[in-house]
């Protein structure tokens, strides 16, 4: 969410929608505050010496603060390494608004809008860069959108909310230039809503279950918009039913993004915002337990579930197998035979590997082979991470249900992004061949340090392609 306002429907649809809209109560949101406020509560409290469990808010409630900021507009905490956040206080200025570190390594923010009016505040923690110049430092961001082989978040989070509209919203930008280079050059402001309530609302799903992730998340797309208010376009997406805390596969938005929607790859992505959108009435708490993004390979950790109070970036890959070549003086990526596992997410360079959106999960070995069914849907991916100038060609041994499936799979390697067909002359049968890729004449970068190669699915069809071997010759 920026400093400036977006339209997400006016306030006469978002009352109409009120009486029919989600209204949670579950272990992640649930209404205690009644009419009064939040503050009034906490003030009820000290005077007769009731701690904060009295509230439901979590035995993290009980940490003690060791840093505090109240109304300050756009106050910042650093929570971690890579990580801040931020009192973003820029629709309702009457609001009471807080934001906190605990001893712990536990954060959040409090707010009570119960008396106040105006636009919507966003308390917030982000990890990379803004498009109006803010930078948290860490090196991953920005990066093209070409360059996203791994994306992951995984949060955990108790919150309580009442009184008024509200939701809980990831968000990143694509931008032209980095901002370091020029800033607001935003084309398109991205949504995840991960919960919502008080009548938060936007009409119709435009696309219900959109895709599923690997980590079992079923997203939609709630609702385009051609301007978030800072002349970007908006896309608003949402999980289906909330989400109760556990990993998100970022990637599969930028996936959605660039086949369905014809987003270029050179645009460059900022990093992760995630935090509380709230409107007039709204009264709520909550606190971040673990807030961790991966990217690339590396995580980047916050909060108190692992104990540490100063979080430092850790690479989720380390490379425990050696580089197969084959008698013919190739580089084996994968040939799925089960050491290590598909499952393990390691290929046989070390790196990480996996798939999601298929008809069988993220895909499944049979008989050394990766199966993967799709339904016009789906990705798999491999990590190379290393230069591979002294190879030419890319090899798969595959075979197909029905034959031809390479007409419909979109390959991306090494800044190209084209139809695997587009690529190479060879055709995938209904028994196993080899189909080769000039890696040269393609256009492929083979000196990429964070090379990898991905298939995507989406819009191919419906079969089950099988692959034996990718190696590099």
């Amino acid at each position: 969410m920026t400093e400036d306002t977006h339209d997400t429907g006016s306030t006469e649809d978002r009352e109409t929608n009120s009486a029919t809209s989600k209204q949670r109560s579950s272990n992640r949101f649930v209404d205690v505050f009644g009419g009064a406020s939040r503050r009034d509560f906490l003030k009820a409290g000290a005077a007769i010496g009731v701690g904060s469990l009295a509230l439901g808010f979590g035995s993290s409630a009980m940490a003690a603060k060791v840093e505090e900021k109240c109304n300050t507009d756009y106050g910042k905490i650093d929570v971690g390494n890579g990580f801040t956040l931020m009192d973003n206080q820029w629709g309702m200025a009457g609001a009471d608004q807080c934001i906190w570190l605990n001893d712990d390594g536990s954060y959040g923010y409090d707010f009570d809008a119960s008396n106040a009016g105006g636009g919507i505040n966003y308390p917030e923690v982000f990890i990379g860069t803004r498009p109006w110049g803010d930078d948290t430092g860490v090196a991953e961001f920005p990066l093209q959108r070409q360059d996203v082989d791994e994306f992951v978040m995984e949060v955990d989070a108790d919150s309580n909310i009442s009184g008024g509209e509200w939701d809980w919203a990831e968000e990143w930008w694509l931008m032209e230039q980095p901002p370091d280079q020029q800033t607001e050059t935003h084309q398109y402001e991205i949504m995840l809503l991960l919960d919502w309530g008080g009548g938060h609302d936007h009409g119709g799903v435009q696309v219900p279950g959109a895709w599923t992730d690997r980590f079992g998340n079923t997203v939609d797309l709630w609702t385009v918009y051609n301007s978030g208010g800072t002349s970007a376009k908006f896309y608003i997406f949402r999980i289906q039913g909330g989400h109760d805390g556990g990993k998100i596969d970022m990637a599969e938005i930028i996936e959605y993004l660039s086949t369905n929607e014809g987003i270029r790859g050179d645009l460059w992505l900022s990093g992760i915002e995630l935090g509380n959108e709230y409107w007039s009435g709204a009264v709520g708490q909550t606190t971040y337990n673990t807030f961790n993004v991966t990217i690339n390979g590396s995580t980047y950790t916050s909060g108190s579930s692992d104990g540490a109070e100063t979080p430092t970036a850790t690479p989720t890959d380390t490379p425990t197998d050696t580089p197969t070549d084959t008698p013919g003086g190739g580089l084996v990526i994968n040939d799925y035979d089960g050491s290590p596992a598909w499952s393990s997410n390691t290929n046989d360079l070390g790196q990480w590997c996996g798939g999601g959106s298929f008809q069988n999960g993220g895909g499944a070995v049979s008989g050394d082979a990766l199966v993967l069914e799709y339904d016009n849907g789906g990705w798999m991916q491999e990590q190379i991470n290393q230069d591979i100038s002294d190879y030419t060609t890319l090899v798969l041994t595959v075979k197909g249900a029905s034959g031809g499936e390479e007409s419909g799979i979109q390959f991306e390697m090494g800044g190209v992004s084209t139809s695997l067909a587009a690529v190479t002359s060879d055709s995938i049968g209904t028994s196993y061949s080899d189909l080769t890729v000039d890696l040269e004449s393609a256009g492929v970068d083979r000196s990429a340090s964070s090379l990898s190669l991905r298939l995507n699915f989406w819009g191919a069809g419906s079969s089950t392609l099988s692959i034996q071997e990718l190696r590099l010759e």
